[in-house]
């Protein structure tokens, strides 16, 4: 079967003709959506049976980027809302990063952006009830395009069990304006690959604030919880872009992390890239150790806005481990919240294991506990792991 490569002008021109927006796209955003489309046909060609369906999820997404853009010109007012001291969840990807997510939302004003109005964005959530609607709608079908696709899925990730409302990474943000390749944007494109952090992380970051900004236009909100798993080794940037924030850098041990990451990589890429899918366990390691070198090394890494937690201590008592980072930030730790962080764990409906246990192991993929206490040595003894 014939295969073909996506063309990002072609489809840029498409966004623009079938949007009617003309002059939105700039330079910058047209030098990284090429880029961010040269990285996706480095990756692999479409086949043709697919192929159709692939370009129109991009040329909506662009559509998408460009009524932003629209959005801040024609009501300029949208980006001079306040982002105040908000949270930021950062640490590796599996290592319990949407469970501090979700337990720090609890607090009452506290908001983190959801699956549907990251999805559609524009108009700004609250503008318009009949689109907020249609919005949750078609969330909710996209969602069950996922599980239906990739049934695993529900016990790797249960929070999807939210629908529309599941809580969205950062990266789901900031790769809108195509900083990144993030897979919820592309899961009918087959040549979809793995994310890489953006070339330049204070413009990813400044895009995102924007995008709080749009979300809370007509939804005023006390605090936002982000959380983002490339936040770690963009430590400097994000700080730079909020420089009043409070975050919650979770640690787990990297036996654990690891394994499940592997796994979830199957998981979450190989029903969507199809034939394409060409995962290599040893180079995420290296990429991983490089990254751990990195944050090692980072003088951001001990700034005392980032706050080390190790996560079986969060998941033994999260109480003690979030209050006293309130305490230190000048924030209210209330009995209502404390109420409701314990109530939220002691809640069979949030169990980790609701939809069965997912199960991982090293040997699987031909590594062993020892090895990765080897390799991230350095990293265990800094975090106490």
């Amino acid at each position: 079967m014939p295969s073909y490569p996506l063309d990002a002008q072609a489809i840029m021109d498409a966004a623009i003709a079938q949007s009617g927006l003309t002059g939105y796209a700039d330079e910058g955003l047209r030098y990284r959506f090429n880029r961010m489309i040269g990285l996706m046909n480095d990756f692999g060609h479409i086949p043709a049976a697919q192929y159709p369906i692939s370009v129109q999820q991009v040329t909506e997404t662009v559509i998408k980027r460009l009524q932003l853009e629209r959005d801040w010109a024609q009501t300029p007012q949208i980006l001079e809302g306040e982002i105040k001291q908000p949270f930021f969840v950062l640490g590796n990807p599996r290592a319990g990063t949407t469970l501090i997510q979700s337990l720090l939302t609890l607090d009452e004003g506290h908001r983190t952006p959801i699956y549907s109005e990251v999805q559609h964005p524009s108009p700004p959530p609250g503008v318009d009830p009949a689109h907020d609607a249609h919005a949750r709608a078609e969330q909710e079908e996209y969602v069950r395009y996922i599980l239906e696709t990739s049934p695993r899925m529900l016990q790797a990730h249960p929070y999807f069990d939210q629908g529309a409302l599941t809580e969205a990474e950062d990266e789901y943000l900031s790769s809108l304006d195509f900083h990144i390749v993030y897979p919820l944007w592309f899961l009918k494109v087959p040549n979809i690959c793995f994310a890489t952090p953006p070339e330049d992380p204070v413009l990813a970051f400044e895009f995102q604030k924007k995008f709080l900004q749009q979300l809370q236009w007509k939804m005023p909100t006390k605090r936002w919880v982000g959380k983002g798993v490339m936040h770690q080794y963009l430590a400097p940037a994000l700080l730079e872009v909020f420089p009043d924030m409070v975050g919650f850098w979770i640690h787990r041990a990297p036996e654990d992390y690891i394994a499940s990451l592997m796994d979830h990589m199957d998981i979450q890429y190989k029903p969507f890239n199809g034939e394409l899918y060409n995962f290599q366990h040893s180079a995420m390691l290296e990429q991983l150790k490089a990254g751990v070198d990195a944050i090692m090394n980072c003088p951001a890494t001990s700034d005392p806005r980032l706050h080390h937690i190790r996560f079986q201590d969060l998941v033994n008592d999260p109480v003690a481990v979030i209050a006293p980072i309130y305490e230190k930030c000048g924030i209210p730790f209330t009995k209502s919240y404390e109420n409701a962080l314990r109530q939220r764990l002691a809640d069979p409906a949030h169990r980790a294991n609701r939809y069965g246990k997912h199960h991982y192991s090293l040997e699987k993929f031909g590594y062993s506990k020892d090895q990765m206490r080897r390799m991230f040595s350095d990293y265990c003894d800094r975090f106490g792991l």
